[in-house]
């Protein structure tokens, strides 16, 4: 089977299932990529990290961002791409929705330790959400 377009539904429907995916950051002319865990709602894309480092570095110098999941079924696969700006924040609001979301899809905890709100809350962490701004996907069979 040639490659073919996916929908708009048909990319949503693969980000809302998947929970890993990675995201390509970039600055000056050093691309980054790397694999991170996340939550899908609303045409928007959840992630966490730590206070510090290289990919926080790099999405506060150069706030446009992609993100690709992909998936491989037998010999299908699907792969999508979304692009946009990223937003970053620490607040307790951010947190609660992020905590909301993860628990409702079933990822309830983080490194094999489960949480509460009051705990994630509390935890030392920033929070990435991806407002799409262009989405593209393909699939086919090897």
């Amino acid at each position: 089977m040639k490659p073919r377009e996916m929908s708009r539904e048909e990319c949503e429907e693969l980000l809302a299932k998947s929970r890993f995916g990675r995201i390509g950051l970039s600055t000056g002319d050093r691309p980054y990529v790397l694999p991170m865990s996340y939550v899908y709602a609303g045409g928007v894309i959840l992630l966490h990290s730590g206070l510090a480092g290289k990919k926080l570095d790099m999405a506060r110098a150069n706030p446009f961002v992609s993100f690709e999941v992909d998936s491989v079924e037998g010999g299908r696969w699907r792969s999508v791409i979304a692009s946009g700006r990223v937003r970053l924040s620490s607040d307790a609001g951010a947190k609660e929705r992020l905590f909301d979301l993860f628990t409702r899809g079933e990822m309830g905890g983080h490194a094999g330790k489960a949480f509460r709100r009051e705990d994630m809350v509390k935890m030392p962490m920033v929070i990435w959400e991806i407002e799409i701004e262009e989405l593209t996907g393909r699939e086919g069979v090897w």
